[in-house]
């Protein structure tokens, strides 16, 4: 897939930040201008289209939890903290009634969705298409990519690629609830989580670079979870249609 994804050989200057670089390789990538924002914005949900929105979204999301806590077990110890905070938010932070996927559930069936429609709705095959291709990131394995980048980096570019859009993506589905009157509800406080897991998410990046030396492998990951995000957003917005 012919992505546009520039290198930050082309986009970071001498004095410029890091993490500036990283959210600008985020923001020059197609997956960032998807048709999919576009329709969030202006959309007036249904409950049907709801049901299988969130469905779709609660897959992905129960997997890439789960590739956090994966995660955290191949992080150099200095570089475990910023990725297990992600992780106790998700679930909670030590009250696992407050855990992200009950949350998404809560706003279903305050949509208007049964339990029985939301388990029905079948996972798009686009969005098992993100799955299997952001585990090639999320989870590298020796010999699927070049000798020379490091694992534990290749991760925190994945990691960083999906918390920058995360900011977006919570965004427009918020304008998108609102049309059901649903835009205060508590799961979308992710629009300031996500801020804070972005910026942990960067330091981690910012980490591997200065410490390692390894932007190489954190761009290589930050790219291909990016280009999964296609599959991701594709699958949403036929989730919509």
């Amino acid at each position: 897939m012919a992505s546009g994804f520039a290198s930050s050989e082309v986009i970071q200057s001498a004095h410029r930040d890091y993490g500036d670089t990283l959210r600008d390789l985020a923001a020059e990538h197609p997956c960032s201008e998807h048709r999919l924002f576009h329709v969030l914005e202006n959309i007036h949900l249904t409950i049907e289209q709801a049901a299988r929105l969130l469905r779709n979204y609660d897959a992905h999301a129960s997997v890439l939890r789960r590739y956090l806590l994966r995660a955290a077990a191949i992080m150099p110890e200095e570089a475990v903290p910023l990725v297990l905070e992600n992780v106790r938010n998700e679930y909670g932070n030590g009250d696992y009634s407050k855990n992200h996927q009950d949350q998404l559930r809560d706003l279903a069936w305050k949509s208007g969705v049964s339990r029985r429609t939301f388990f029905d709705v079948k996972v798009n095959s686009e969005i098992k298409a993100f799955i299997k291709a952001a585990r090639l990131y999320y989870c590298p394995k020796k010999g699927l990519h070049s000798a020379d980048l490091l694992n534990p980096a290749i991760v925190a570019g994945a990691i960083t690629a999906t918390e920058i859009l995360a900011v977006k993506e919570f965004a427009v589905m918020q304008k998108a609830f609102a049309s059901l009157g649903l835009a205060n509800h508590h799961w979308f406080h992710h629009v300031t989580i996500e801020q804070e897991h972005q910026d942990e998410s960067v330091a981690l990046a910012k980490y591997f670079q200065e410490r390692h030396d390894a932007a190489k492998s954190v761009e290589f990951g930050l790219k291909g979870v990016l280009d999964a995000n296609i599959h991701l957003y594709d699958g949403l917005l036929a989730a919509l249609t």
